[in-house]
């Protein structure tokens, strides 16, 4: 009767629903969705300033950043050096429309659009398009950017 009633317990275990790893993880907090969408509205406002060196520090030192239509950008060196070459711009504006994430790890997407100079006829040329940004929390609390994909319309 021991037997079965151990054997019983057994099967009950295995039917109980294990609960996910992320559902163990905590969700982030408003502080941190604040903090990350203050380093989206950063890297809008320091590449339209052209302060190309502290929005690379916006980027982990191993982040990957894909400009549209250009191929992966390695590491904050290149990071800055890929957006100190972009044409001059007028306007530039981030919308982020999500926010997700557990623990240390978040994505963000949402909009931008951007006013650039046509280099040759000097006349504005509106583009817009949609970014991806994924985040990690670093451990002093600050949140870097670790991958960034932006895709024009």
């Amino acid at each position: 009767m021991r037997t079965l009633i151990l054997v019983a317990f057994a099967i009950g275990l295995c039917l109980v629903p294990a609960r996910p790893e992320s559902q163990s993880r905590p969700a982030l907090s408003p502080n941190d969705i604040t903090q990350i969408n203050n380093v989206t509205q950063a890297f809008a406002k320091g590449v339209l300033a052209k302060e190309f060196k502290t929005v690379s520090a916006l980027y982990a030192g191993n982040a990957v950043l894909y400009p549209p239509g250009e191929t992966a950008v390695k590491g904050r060196p290149s990071i800055e050096a890929c957006l100190a070459g972009l044409p001059g711009m007028t306007g530039f504006t981030v919308r982020t429309t999500s926010v997700e994430g557990r623990d240390d790890v978040a994505y963000s997407q949402g909009t931008y659009a951007m006013t650039i100079v046509d280099p040759r006829e000097k006349k504005p040329i509106e583009a817009s398009g949609y970014f991806v940004q994924i985040s990690r929390k670093q451990p002093d609390g600050r949140w870097l950017i670790a991958v960034h994909m932006l895709n024009a319309h």
